[in-house]
């Protein structure tokens, strides 16, 4: 990396930023990532906060399909229940507040967004896992699809007709999941049976063993 840095601004009015800038940006806050994982934990700060990225968290502009591991303490609670395991579309969130200095680089916290019936709700990275291949678990025959407004998303009758025609289910569900105008709108949900088998599936064993504290047999 240069000591120089590049022009941010393309134009007086700040409207456009320098591709030159973009890249110098990013890469220092490569080199603050490189380091401050570990410092975040040094400093007894929990580094999947600041660097998602390198736990695989990291939830893109775009967004992503993620499942809640740990239903966090809300006020939103008294209004609607996280399912167990349950699937939803994300959107990226970064705190203005908290920061840490890396490198002359302010690193903020980061969470990921979902809209749930009871309103937004805000996650912090050891709350969630990023699905790497979220249709595989929308076309399990196990698995529902729910609006917002918690009814089933699939038109199980069209459902039937797509597989009496010789499309398997997963395919099927596929077809039937294009239809869905807004993929933000929806969340997948799991039966207890399932849930119950992965339950601390995605938690880190310390914060597993904190949740989950083994009883006495003496």
């Amino acid at each position: 990396m240069g000591t120089q840095t590049p022009k941010k601004c393309a134009d007086s009015r700040r409207a456009q930023v320098t591709q030159e800038w973009q890249a110098w940006d990013a890469e220092r806050r490569t080199e603050a990532a490189d380091e401050g994982y570990f410092l975040a934990a040094s400093i007894g700060a929990e580094p999947s906060m600041y660097f998602p990225e390198q736990d695989g968290r990291a939830v893109p502009e775009d967004g992503a399909w993620i499942i809640v591991v740990e239903e966090p303490f809300t006020e939103l609670r008294s209004r609607f229940r996280v399912p167990p395991l349950s699937m939803w579309r994300a959107r990226p969130h970064e705190l203005n507040t908290g920061a840490i200095v890396l490198k002359g680089v302010e690193i903020h916290p980061k969470q990921a967004v979902i809209a749930t019936p009871g309103g937004d709700l805000h996650l912090w990275p050891h709350e969630y896992v990023v699905v790497d291949r979220p249709m595989a678990l929308v076309s399990d025959p196990d698995a529902t699809l729910h609006s917002l407004g918690g009814q089933p998303v699939l038109d199980e009758e069209a459902l039937f007709y797509l597989m009496s025609r010789g499309i398997p289910r997963h395919e099927a569900v596929m077809v039937l999941f294009d239809t869905v105008t807004s993929l933000d709108f929806v969340y997948v949900t799991f039966p207890e049976w399932i849930t119950d088998a992965l339950a601390g599936a995605g938690q880190s064993l310390c914060r597993h063993m904190a949740l989950n504290p083994r009883k006495s047999t003496v």
